[in-house]
């Protein structure tokens, strides 16, 4: 009896029609994901952000950096909706082998303004509603480097997107108190007192009087003396890791009174980029990526509180290039005003500039400040070079 070959099995005929049905079946649940994901626009958007994604180019740049600007608002319901509290740019290599983030004092004199840097966005939104260009122009040419990208947050948006991603993990290094926090709402409330009208030597001056008849000039309330106390909480952050919600997140980001050295704006500064590293971490996490509709609401809540001139085909190069950021090769720059010899920033005298509390560069030197920011930001370029 001879042995069995190939050609003595029966062939069975390539299911052709139930591997086509298959596969039209995977395609409409693909394309069912990318719409249920809302990422449609960037998934279809054509062959340029397709060879973009594959060749690492597209997005702006300067000696292969890529710059932008991170500003955060109140928003509306808030005293100076406008005003920005936080201001940061973020400087990234096209490998994202090295991240710079330069936390910018919301105190920091303009003199095309004659006002705080923390003006610029409400200036241009009052002016023609392009807050996001003015301040990337100005903030661009005090610090003597191209910014590429804007992107402007309310706190309302900040506080869901923490939640959104169910709190953040921060490590507090020392132990503070705060006990003159805003609440939010009562920036107005008199707490009981009132407010009169007097005339002084043919001047018109306002006081404020509490129940015992006890009077105070409205303009010569300082924070040590300030009576409207209901305005205010106290804030207790104890030194450790804690897990944060979104309001208390950026209660940790605002605080400006803090004790224990936690209360100048240089202090703020490092919490903020404490904070903002953490929400990515957190951002990228399994624990996010894994959660369709976590991504969905976090995407709606960015687009209803966020302002940005990135356009739509630079979202998916800038999601590639963050897998890349490596947290341990991020460099934390905060300028300060403090009595080290390394401090570049100075406080103005007030009456120099209309009365205004200000910080200056060290000396009024505007472009030792500048080549200073230029040297740290390209200091790796140039390094390899």
């Amino acid at each position: 009896m001879r042995d069995l070959t190939v050609n003595d099995y029966p062939k069975k005929k390539f299911p052709i029609g139930k591997i086509l049905v298959l596969t039209f079946g995977l395609l409409l649940v693909l394309i069912g994901a990318v719409y249920l994901l809302k990422v449609d626009k960037y998934v279809f958007k054509g062959p340029k952000t397709v060879v973009a994604l594959i060749t690492d180019t597209g997005l702006k740049s300067d000696k292969g950096r890529t710059n932008v600007l991170l500003l955060g608002i109140g928003g509306k319901g808030h005293d100076g909706p406008d005003l920005t509290d936080t201001l940061m740019l973020a400087s990234i290599d096209k490998d994202g082998k090295d991240v710079v983030l330069v936390s910018i004092p919301r105190d920091l004199w303009v003199q095309e303004l004659e006002a705080k840097i923390n003006s610029a966005y409400a200036y241009g939104e009052e002016k023609n509603n392009q807050g996001l260009e003015n301040s990337q122009r100005i903030i661009s040419g005090l610090l003597g480097v191209p910014i590429h990208y804007a992107i402007r947050i309310d706190f309302n948006g900040f506080i869901k997107a923490v939640d959104l991603v169910d709190g953040l993990d921060l490590e507090i290094n020392s132990s503070f108190i705060d006990p003159k926090y805003p609440i939010n709402g009562k920036e107005d409330d008199l707490c009981g007192l009132t407010i009169e009208t007097q005339d002084k030597n043919g001047t018109k001056v306002q006081i404020v009087k509490d129940a015992t008849g006890s009077a105070i000039p409205l303009t010569e309330i300082t924070d040590q003396n300030d009576p409207f106390v209901c305005r205010y909480e106290t804030l207790t952050f104890k030194k450790g890791l804690t897990l944060m919600d979104g309001k208390t997140a950026l209660k940790f980001v605002r605080s400006r009174h803090g004790t224990n050295g936690e209360g100048s704006d240089f202090a703020r500064s490092a919490r903020q980029q404490k904070v903002l590293l953490a929400f990515r971490e957190k951002v990228l996490s399994e624990g996010t990526l894994t959660k369709p509709k976590t991504i969905i609401d976090l995407i709606s809540t960015f687009g209803a509180s966020i302002d940005t001139n990135i356009s739509d085909e630079d979202i998916p190069l800038f999601a590639k290039l963050a897998t890349k950021v490596d947290p341990q090769n991020i460099r934390r720059i905060v300028l300060d005003a403090t009595d080290s010899p390394d401090s570049k920033l100075e406080f103005g005298l007030p009456q120099n500039y209309k009365g205004q509390a200000v910080i200056i560069p060290k000396n009024n030197d505007w472009e030792g400040l500048a080549n200073y920011i230029k040297g740290e930001i390209y200091k790796e370029a140039e390094n390899k070079n």
